[in-house]
């Protein structure tokens, strides 16, 4: 298996969300990088055509989108068939703010974990399997080591540029964990108000 990259790509990430995920119906108010690094951030624009200047503005879910969908690109879209990972879990491990030059930054780290696709794939078969879980012979605990053993875990950082809207009443700084933490895939929602601010059922 090739290892883990950060994704380069000749389109901008706000293009390459747009058409991967037609849930976002035109994309994220964003410009810039995928946010690897504080020089390619991630720019979270308040005044992006996008946005419903009627509506109050977050920038926190954006962020939070963004680092889902940039998950999701460079551990199955960006990658080819037999290369894609299963499982995605992430769990936000510290943030903090950093000005220069007049600018706003925020910078997430996360740990990401996750399941090569055929690993995922034998343990849950063998899990739901005829002799799975619930019949005497399973064993909880081996399951458990084997994917514990097979699991690929990694930190990755997202950079974001928050100049637009910072200090304009969003709270960026109860990020920490433990108060808000960015849920797995199968349960992600979006906000009522994040809905409306992008005509998302």
């Amino acid at each position: 298996m090739q290892p883990l990259s950060p994704i380069t790509s000749k389109e901008s990430p706000r293009e390459i969300l747009a058409v991967d995920f037609k849930s976002l119906r035109g994309g994220l108010p964003i410009r810039g990088g995928w946010g690897y690094t504080k020089s390619e951030a991630c720019i979270i624009d308040k005044n992006d055509p996008l946005v419903d200047p009627a509506l109050p503005f977050d920038g926190v879910d954006v962020e939070y989108v963004f680092v889902e969908k940039r998950i999701y690109e460079e551990m199955i879209i960006f990658r080819l068939d037999g290369e894609k990972f299963s499982g995605l879990r992430w769990n936000l491990l510290e943030q903090s703010l950093l000005q220069e030059a007049g600018k706003y930054f925020d910078k997430l780290v996360f740990e990401i974990t996750a399941l090569p696709e055929n690993d995922w794939e034998e343990l849950k078969a063998e899990f739901e399997g005829p002799q799975g879980h619930g019949t005497p012979g399973f064993d909880e605990v081996v399951h458990e080591r084997k994917r514990q053993e097979k699991m690929l875990r990694f930190t990755r950082e997202f950079w974001f540029d928050i100049t637009s809207f910072y200090g304009q009443g969003v709270v960026i700084t109860d990020k920490l964990p433990g108060k808000k933490k960015l849920l797995p895939p199968e349960s992600f929602k979006f906000t009522d108000k994040f809905k409306k601010l992008f005509g998302i059922d």
